[in-house]
């Protein structure tokens, strides 16, 4: 059996939810892992005795912070070789108009520009790795329109096209970007719809109550999604977003496929073209 080789991980919003769950998972497998994150308590609860667990406390939207991030990580080693975007949060949710403007742009800060000043300021370490990973997360709405939750949405979908964009940047350094759509998972994130009320949340209310109580995407199945991205089974494999619950990346088939996956649309953000229609569309013919 093949030895499992082991990575420097760092976990952005590493103290709930996913990220917490990923650290905990990756830590087991014996990868060195920092996390970071706002708040203290939570990253000392994840970390808690486990020696190749590390913790920071930082706002992904502060470049102060970030920096010092940068600092606390060079400080334990000499490069990483995993770094997981997963920091977010639904912030100011209601009709556009209606919410507070300084909370919808928190949400942007966090979302994707806490972001891009992660993976801009992490990777001249991420460069000295072989292996040259990021993983960054979008969400709901980032491929579809989510009302009441626009800052959120359009925050997720930036992600995805920043992540698209450096991706090609960086493809000549050797550097694999992408993102993953972990789908409705069970976490706090979702308590934020729950402490509004139906009217402000909209339709996203009552579906939330019902995929908490009824079932949802279970953590194992975005973890293991994760463990396929940064593992050699995924090499190559750039500028796409996965479905963790949908997309059929833990088959032989697309193992084999990464290739022709990597040359097409397939996995990103387009417009839909009247080519792409079916030919008996009629608004193919009309057009």
């Amino acid at each position: 059996m093949q030895q499992l080789q082991k990575y420097n991980i760092v976990i952005t919003g590493g103290g709930s939810g996913i990220g917490a769950a990923l650290a905990e998972k990756l830590g087991e497998q014996g990868h060195s892992v920092i996390i970071c994150g706002r708040r203290k308590k939570k990253l000392q609860d994840v970390v808690g005795a486990k020696a190749n667990i590390s913790m920071f406390q930082c706002d992904v939207s502060s470049e102060k912070e970030v920096r010092a991030l940068s600092r606390f990580i060079k400080k334990r080693h000499k490069y990483i070789d995993v770094l997981i975007n997963n920091a977010g949060l639904f912030g100011a949710i209601g009709r556009f108009d209606r919410t507070n403007s300084s909370s919808w742009k928190k949400t942007f800060d966090i979302n994707t520009f806490g972001t891009y000043l992660v993976s801009k300021h992490l990777l001249p370490l991420l460069l000295k790795s072989s292996v040259k990973k990021i993983i960054n997360f979008s969400g709901g709405g980032a491929f579809n329109s989510f009302p009441n939750y626009s800052a959120y949405a359009v925050s997720k979908a930036a992600v995805v096209r920043l992540s698209e964009t450096i991706a090609e940047e960086l493809v000549d350094e050797g550097v694999q970007v992408n993102c993953i759509a972990p789908g409705f998972v069970a976490t706090e994130i979702h308590d934020a719809t729950l402490n509004e009320s139906k009217e402000v949340a909209g339709d996203h209310y009552d579906l939330t109550r019902e995929k908490l109580e009824k079932g949802s995407v279970p953590l194992e199945v975005v973890v293991n999604c994760v463990k396929f991205l940064i593992s050699d089974k995924a090499d190559e494999l750039t500028g796409k977003t996965i479905s963790a619950s949908f997309d059929k990346w833990g088959s032989d088939q697309f193992q084999n496929s990464i290739d022709l996956i990597n040359n097409s649309d397939l996995y990103t953000m387009r417009r839909i073209n009247l080519v792409n229609l079916d030919l008996k569309n009629p608004l193919r013919k009309t057009l």
